[in-house]
């Protein structure tokens, strides 16, 4: 029996069992996340705001700029400037309460269930509606959409290379890379 006549046999559910194995290995003795979407977002404890009231900025966030492919890691991201300033002003922090209360009066007419649970989401539409325009809405919408969309680590999700002023601007870096027009 020659070199040849041992040869070793790989299959390829052999190799993808292997590599499943080798990857949660790795993620698991360096903290790497392997699935980015089943994280934790409510690990950080909560600095200037209750649970609830964080509950509810998560789902008023979620409900403004709406991705599925986004975790709620990067909502609850946005949110943490609204939190930290909470912290240090108790006027802030009773406009959030105050605000988070008038939502969940807004979705609980007629029976229905407190904004973050609703499940309904015409009726949380109709609820933001109602808010649109005062100072709530404003500091909330105003404070998440910066911090939702100025997180490097979302770029990559949504096709967005970065800015390209530090490459020298479009011209020589994706001024070219449109084939759809």
């Amino acid at each position: 029996m020659g070199p040849a006549d041992r040869a070793i046999r790989v299959s390829r559910r052999g190799v993808l069992q292997t590599g499943v194995v080798t990857a949660a290995a790795y993620a698991a003795l360096s903290g790497t996340r392997l699935f980015p979407g089943a994280d934790n977002a409510w690990a950080a404890k909560p600095k200037g705001l209750s649970q609830q009231v964080r509950a509810t900025l998560m789902r008023l966030t979620r409900d403004l700029f709406p991705h599925d492919q986004l975790s709620d890691a990067f909502y609850a991201d946005a949110i943490a400037p609204l939190d930290a300033k909470a912290a240090k002003d108790p006027a802030a922090r009773a406009l959030l309460a105050k605000g988070v209360q008038d939502l969940d009066a807004l979705t609980a007419k007629d029976g229905g269930e407190r904004f973050a649970a609703t499940r309904h989401g015409a009726k949380r539409i109709a609820a933001i509606k109602e808010i649109e325009g005062s100072p709530f809405f404003t500091r909330v919408y105003g404070g998440t959409r910066t911090g939702l969309y100025n997180n490097p680590a979302i770029w990559p999700i949504f096709g967005f290379e970065g800015p390209s002023s530090p490459e020298g601007g479009y011209l020589h870096r994706g001024f070219g890379d449109l084939d759809w027009l």
